[in-house]
């Protein structure tokens, strides 16, 4: 990642406090919320998506639920960017065709399974 779209030391502590309050409280958090709590500089969506990229990928390497997955589209259906799914297929952490059922079933999935797990610098 870019240094220039990366996320500072305080934003990414930010980020993590963030995760781990949805993920206790069973939910899931909009990029807006995100990007309004952590006070993202312009490109603000694309900064987000490249931390959440990072993160996924750091958790992906630990073999661990993704965390990025708790942060959805405020429009309907709320689901992860497009370009967090194609991430995701180059991961092979999602298969099948891009499609609102799919990514609705994989996102279900996914959610569970981070509900449940306990991720240690939490």
């Amino acid at each position: 990642m870019s240094k220039a779209l990366g996320l500072t030391d305080e934003q990414r502590r930010g980020l993590f406090k963030l995760l781990a309050e949805a993920q206790q409280q069973r939910t899931v958090v909009t990029y807006r919320q995100v990007i309004e709590q952590l006070q993202l500089p312009a490109p603000s969506v694309r900064r987000l998506a490249l931390a959440l990229e990072q993160l996924a990928c750091t958790d992906h390497t630990q073999g661990w639920p993704l965390r990025s997955a708790l942060v959805v589209s405020q429009a309907r259906p709320a689901h992860p960017q497009l370009g967090f799914i194609q991430c995701m297929q180059q991961l092979g952490r999602f298969q099948g065709v891009i499609d609102e059922a799919t990514v609705a079933a994989w996102l279900e999935a996914e959610l569970a399974h981070v509900y449940q797990f306990s991720y240690p610098e939490v």
